[in-house]
């Protein structure tokens, strides 16, 4: 099989660059218009504070009460085989 230069893409940097090797203004520019800001130390601490903590706290405690009852099970299934391994 031999292959065909003709259907080969360049992919070429020289758009981006100056003369000088440096990055173009303009490539400058678009790299800071999809790279957004970080946001303000103060929205993030507004956030945190408007945060309904009794509402984490009620989902935490299923969350871990569900995590008991299935070490529990695991558990008994376990002790079960073992009890089946013994007679075997």
């Amino acid at each position: 099989m031999s292959f065909d230069k003709s259907i080969m893409t360049i992919i070429s940097t020289a758009s981006q660059l100056d003369v000088n090797g440096n990055a173009s203004q303009t490539f400058e520019q678009a790299y800071v218009e999809r790279t957004p800001a970080f946001p303000p130390v103060t929205d993030t601490i507004v956030w945190i504070q408007h945060i309904d903590w009794a509402d984490v706290r009620k989902r935490c405690r299923g969350g871990v009460n569900n995590v008991g009852l299935v070490v529990a099970v695991i558990g008994e299934k376990l002790y079960d085989l073992g009890s089946f391994l013994a007679k075997v």
